[in-house]
């Protein structure tokens, strides 16, 4: 008698776990067992940047749908520091071979050059090196082009770096440097230089200098 009582227990018994275990699968195991984490660019990544770990985010991926040689989150160490030597869209996954340990690439025809002080109207005290600006004519109204930061200086050709007290990479953390910024200097060609001397210095107007970055809102 006890054991007919049993039997419907162990039947209902087994018909939940079977539940649960379908519930698993298709909420978290599937997950598990068929998709894997990867690394993708959070916003555009100009080439040029230097890499930092907030420039990425993690997702789920389909093991077809997964680059040869993902970046993923145990493996993002190989690329933080280096420098993006091609534009990365927006939720691309990314491997190492498009990145270059940051002093070894300036791109083909590129060099470095000076963006003076005397030809600055207006800049964040925040550049660092490795970042990404645009510049413009100091009302605006001319766009001269998109360029990655090789270095950000004082007045002594020192280079601006954060403080201890303040050592975070996040440009709105940056509330602190070794000293004042006097003048940077950019990545670009020789062409492109010669139109922002030229506005510079042959036409006299000053220079707008607007620092890319992650979005205020997010």
């Amino acid at each position: 008698m006890r054991f007919r009582n049993v039997r419907p227990l162990m039947g209902i018994l087994l018909i939940t776990l079977a539940v649960v275990a379908l519930w698993w699968w298709e909420n978290l195991g599937r997950e598990q067992f068929i998709m894997e984490s990867v690394m993708v660019a959070k916003d555009n990544i100009e080439k040029g940047r230097v890499i930092k770990e907030s420039d990425f985010i993690e997702i789920r991926s389909m093991s077809e749908s997964t680059v040869p040689g993902a970046i993923t989150p145990k493996s993002l160490y190989q690329i933080k520091g280096f420098v993006a030597n091609q534009y990365i869209p927006k939720l691309s996954q990314v491997v190492q071979k498009m990145f270059t340990e940051k002093g070894q690439i300036l791109g083909e025809g590129k060099s470095i050059f000076p963006i003076k002080d005397i030809w600055i109207d207006s800049r964040s005290s925040s550049l660092r090196k490795g970042d990404v600006i645009d510049i413009f004519s100091e009302e605006g109204s001319v766009y001269m082009g998109t360029y990655p930061i090789a270095y950000v200086k004082d007045e002594n050709e020192q280079e601006v770096v954060n403080t201890e007290n303040n050592p975070s990479d996040e440009i709105l953390q940056r509330h602190f440097s070794s000293s004042v910024i006097a003048h940077v200097e950019i990545i670009a060609e020789l062409e492109e230089y010669k139109k922002i001397r030229d506005v510079a210095e042959e036409q006299n107007i000053k220079l707008l200098i607007i620092q890319k970055g992650e979005s205020i809102n997010e």
